[in-house]
């Protein structure tokens, strides 16, 4: 009996808190916090023979998806301008993932016909305070790569009939009636290599040309490659140009 109450008596200095008892930190923090999110574009733009192109985008329509930091997915790509008030709130933890983006990597490739479409993405690390709201400000850039084709009139001149086609699964051909075509690559890499195949014919086998050549893309750009015929060397003057107008280089190759 008198051990009983020996034990009894310990259980209780205890309570008191003359023991210790350790526990974690995390799970003393109870509540919920809020956060709002803004989503802004980085305008992309590339001039081809007639025009400039600008991409705008209604950021309402941007897919948004949000994970705990142990990767378990609470938001699964709603619209932006579809959340709610219950969708903003969050219980309280850190390291939060929120990504944005206004189409999937197979969107990307996969619409108008396999050309594909630019894609924009962003994501950050956020914290949920308990009473508090935790503002987000996403700036989405483009995360795929771009490849626009020219064909210079003095090529066309030199061979009417003539054809850039992508050597890949998609075997995208590139022609001069159509000087606004763009084909888009994904990539995770700051660059995508691409080898596309050149054909033209002024309509005899004396005058062919038939070469593979690989184009290095720029992920965040459209690379416009311009294609033009140098009467002075008889051969054909490939030029690569960035929608920046950097990173220019120059192949001259004989026309067999």
């Amino acid at each position: 009996m008198r051990r009983i109450h020996y034990i009894f008596i310990l259980a209780l200095m205890c309570l008191l808190g003359s023991c210790s008892i350790e526990i974690p930190t995390h799970e003393l923090v109870r509540g919920e916090g809020t956060f709002h999110l803004s989503i802004i574009t980085s305008a992309v733009s590339t001039e081809d023979i007639t025009r400039a192109t600008v991409f705008n985008f209604d950021t309402d329509t941007f897919k948004v998806s949000v994970t705990d930091a142990k990767g378990l997915e609470l938001i699964s790509r709603k619209e932006n301008g579809q959340f709610t008030d219950a969708d903003r709130t969050l219980p309280t933890a850190k390291d939060y993932k929120i990504e944005a983006e206004n189409c999937s990597e197979a969107e990307a490739v996969a619409y108008n016909n396999a050309w594909g479409k630019e894609r924009f993405y962003a994501q950050t690390l956020f914290d949920i305070v308990k009473g508090e709201t935790t503002s987000l400000s996403l700036e989405c850039t483009m995360a795929n790569a771009g490849l626009a084709v020219i064909f210079d009139n003095s090529f066309v001149t030199k061979f009417p009939t003539h054809a850039v086609t992508t050597q890949d699964v998609r075997s995208l051909v590139f022609k001069s009636s159509d000087a606004s075509a763009v084909a888009y690559y994904n990539t995770d890499q700051p660059t995508v290599t691409v080898s596309i195949r050149l054909t033209g014919s002024a309509g005899g086998w004396s005058d062919r040309i038939d070469m593979i050549k690989d184009v290095t893309l720029t992920k965040g750009k459209i690379t416009r490659l311009t294609i033009a015929f140098d009467e002075n060397s008889d051969g054909v003057d490939i030029e690569f140009e960035t929608d920046t107008g950097m990173d220019e280089s120059n192949d001259d190759v004989t026309v067999q």
